[in-house]
């Protein structure tokens, strides 16, 4: 018994010894510094200039579950000259209650949610207010609210079936779900009970949440919920949970309505707003920064992001993570995120600097310099580790076929009609915003054609 306790006294000296030399000789090594510059600022050798660049494209070396969510996020598509060219797939989501149901049951349930009509519960009211509809921007809600969502659809589905098990969530689900028209009027109402306070109630957050958001900013909202509902590692994630509770979802929502405020020149309301935000999520995004939609954004806790910041589409970034300025610069001092980058627990980057699309910045690293597309870094200071690789098995074949089609691509399909019937209505809004005058013709042409 002394020669083993002896044997393994040495073993564990031996461990730690062997560690702090590791540790000493990681700390004494000079790095060629113009090296590092040098990977830092430099390109992959292939072209990605005509490749949307998110989860799914990229090869999955490491066994990381933020990498591994999707597996198709892009189309190939053929065209007539048999050339292959790429497409943003739609991320979608499909409700375990309707992967549950009949067969009968869903096929009458996918049925119902292509229709353009909207629930029997809010047509009577809407009905009535199409008279007193004389103002373009109101025809634009109207019209939005009759698009049929699948995700919306889904989480009053899913709300439904709750009742019959918690009957007790009854006050909350009628507040919040069952009595919206739609998902951002859902999103509005639990966000205002969130962050009301006396000097600013609830009642009055609603109305202005609704007041400044347009339709550009439903579909970000959209694609955010997506992403909070198909990036969360927990498998109880359902879009209803995500709605209801998921805190850095909800600090975006009141990212985006302070944002709105802040090119109104409403300064000082789009402060308070991220004053209320900082104190109840524990984030900080200041309302002048740039996000763009599909943001997976963990939690609120500890996230900084500057002034001048940009972060594009489809990105994720968990707890504790700073995009912000070195102190040494004045004006456009933020980094610029490009799409499909993730930063991991407790990463900064500093200073004006681009992060490549497809980026991996792993946790607790600085980032000070350029990150070329694809590239994987790490450290303090951040280095480049390697190159991530675009493999082609990764892409899907688009099809419009529909023999053959499951669920998820039936699904799929109502998404993309969805979203491209809502993108013909932000184009329409952004005309009229610029002033043009062929807005209103085709406003009340696709506002007639939903009522006939």
């Amino acid at each position: 018994r002394p020669v083993i306790t002896t044997t393994l006294l040495l073993l564990d000296v031996i461990s730690k010894a062997s560690a702090y030399s590791s540790i000493t000789i990681s700390f004494r090594h000079q790095p060629n510094s113009r090296f590092e510059r040098t990977l830092l600022c430099s390109t992959p050798s292939f072209n990605v200039d005509n490749i949307v660049i998110d989860h799914a494209t990229i090869s999955r070396d490491s066994e990381d579950m933020w990498e591994d969510h999707y597996f198709a996020s892009q189309s190939i598509i053929l065209n007539s000259e048999e050339e292959e060219t790429y497409q943003r797939a739609t991320q979608s989501y499909v409700s375990s209650v309707v992967r549950d149901m009949s067969e009968e049951d869903r096929n009458a349930f996918l049925t119902e949610i292509s229709t353009t009509r909207i629930n029997e519960t809010h047509q009577a009211s809407i009905q009535g207010k199409d008279t007193y509809v004389d103002e373009p921007y109101r025809k634009l809600r109207l019209l939005r609210r009759r698009l049929p969502d699948p995700l919306w659809a889904q989480i009053r589905l899913e709300a439904k079936h709750i009742l019959d098990t918690e009957p007790d969530a009854g006050p909350q689900l009628y507040e919040h779900i069952l009595r919206q028209p739609s998902l951002v009027d859902a999103l509005a109402s639990v966000i205002a009970h969130e962050i009301g306070t006396e000097l600013m109630p609830a009642t009055a957050l609603l109305a202005m949440i609704l007041d400044q958001l347009q339709l550009s900013d439903d579909i970000n909202l959209h694609l955010d919920l997506i992403a909070s509902i198909n990036r969360d590692p927990s498998k109880e994630s359902t879009a209803l949970n995500a709605l209801l509770f998921h805190q850095g979802l909800h600090a975006l929502v009141c990212y985006r309505v302070a944002h709105r405020l802040w090119q109104a020149e409403r300064t000082g309301l789009a402060y308070y707003m991220q004053s209320t935000v900082s104190s109840r999520y524990s984030a900080d995004i200041h309302p002048a920064a740039e996000i763009d939609g599909g943001l997976y954004l963990n939690v609120g806790g500890g996230v900084v992001i500057g002034e001048t910041a940009r972060v594009g589409r489809d990105c994720t970034i968990l707890q504790g993570v700073t995009l912000g300025g070195t102190g040494k610069e004045v004006g456009n001092r933020h980094p610029k995120i490009g799409d499909g980058v993730i930063l991991h627990c407790g990463a900064c980057v500093l200073g004006n600097i681009n992060v490549g699309r497809g980026a991996i910045i792993t946790a607790k690293s600085i980032v000070t310099k350029e990150v070329p597309e694809l590239a994987r870094v790490s450290g303090v200071p951040a280095t480049v580790k390697s190159i991530r690789e675009l493999r082609k098995d990764l892409f899907s074949q688009a099809s419009n076929d529909d023999d053959g089609c499951d669920l998820d691509c039936q699904m799929k399909k109502k998404y993309e009609i969805y979203l491209e019937r809502f993108q013909e209505l932000v184009d329409i809004e952004s005309c009229m915003s610029d002033g043009e005058n062929d807005c209103s013709d085709a406003l009340d042409e696709m506002l007639n054609s939903h009522v006939n």
